[in-house]
């Protein structure tokens, strides 16, 4: 997983809010089988300029086809861009996969994240707006023996980032699955504050679609000076099979908790070498 320090990527600013284009992305083709998943989120109306910015995309597939076809495909864009009049962060990931035949699988992972670090004085309060989309596809040809899962989640965290202790955070999740349906789950801290949440759902025959859209304010009052980090990161999961081939399990490398921890420990790394630095 490699951080990057965010740059004018403009053009990418300018495609974030077309969720649109997310949703034909991974809409019915004529393959047999597919599964999509995608999300979009931006974060606006800063209270306060941060003192360094930073962006993280990482995205893996898999593919096993015996007696058929499957692609898997995953993007992932982030940017977090703080040299201008109206700070603004956002970013984007999307993982498809079609198929056709009778034996094939296929896993395709996506995540991107942006990571921001303020400086909040004392009586001071650090805010910012926020939207999030998560769209979602499964369709199968013939239910007994083909499978489509596509799974989507969003994360805000906002820590200390001098003791590393998780001060808010706001999480929620989606699923679909050909066989067992829709899933959902949520968490939401006090200084989260959506303002409107939209949901869709529309299932035809073999097929279901899911949208969900948020938007909201962040906005908490330190009674001490504070150190903050915020970390935004999505991860989107598709998985399409039939019969035989069992697809490939997720790899933890996407996950939201691994993501964690090598953040945390590129935090800390990063710290002991400007401590070295300091007294050469």
């Amino acid at each position: 997983m490699k951080f990057h320090h965010s740059s004018g990527a403009i053009a990418f600013l300018l495609a974030t809010p077309l969720v649109t284009s997310l949703s034909v992305g991974i809409a019915p083709s004529s393959a047999a089988t597919i599964a999509g998943s995608a999300a979009a989120v931006t974060i606006d109306n800063f209270s306060h300029t941060p003192t360094d910015t930073g962006t993280s995309t990482n995205t893996n597939t898999q593919t096993i086809a015996n007696s058929g076809s499957v692609i898997s495909e995953a993007d992932a864009d982030a940017v977090f861009i703080s040299n201008c009049h109206e700070l603004l962060a956002a970013n984007l990931s999307q993982s498809k996969v079609p198929g056709d035949g009778n034996n094939y699988s296929g896993l395709a992972q996506s995540q991107a994240a942006v990571i921001g670090d303020f400086f909040i004085d004392a009586e001071e309060t650090f805010s910012f707006n926020f939207q999030t989309f998560i769209t979602l596809l499964t369709s199968v040809d013939n239910q007994k023996s083909e499978r489509a899962r596509a799974n989507g989640s969003i994360s805000f965290w906002v820590i200390n980032a001098v003791t590393n202790i998780l001060l808010d955070s706001f999480q929620f999740a989606i699923g679909l699955d050909s066989s067992s349906g829709f899933y959902a789950n949520a968490f939401v801290s006090n200084s989260f504050k959506p303002t409107q949440i939209n949901f869709n759902f529309l299932a035809e025959g073999s097929a279901a679609t899911s949208l969900l859209y948020t938007s909201g304010v962040y906005s908490r009052t330190f009674n001490s000076a504070t150190n903050l980090t915020l970390v935004e990161v999505k991860n989107n999961i598709a998985q399409a099979e039939a019969e035989a081939e069992a697809v490939p399990e997720p790899s933890t490398v996407l996950g939201t908790a691994i993501f964690l921890g090598l953040f945390f420990r590129q935090r800390k790394q990063k710290k002991k070498m400007s401590e070295v630095k300091s007294k050469v």
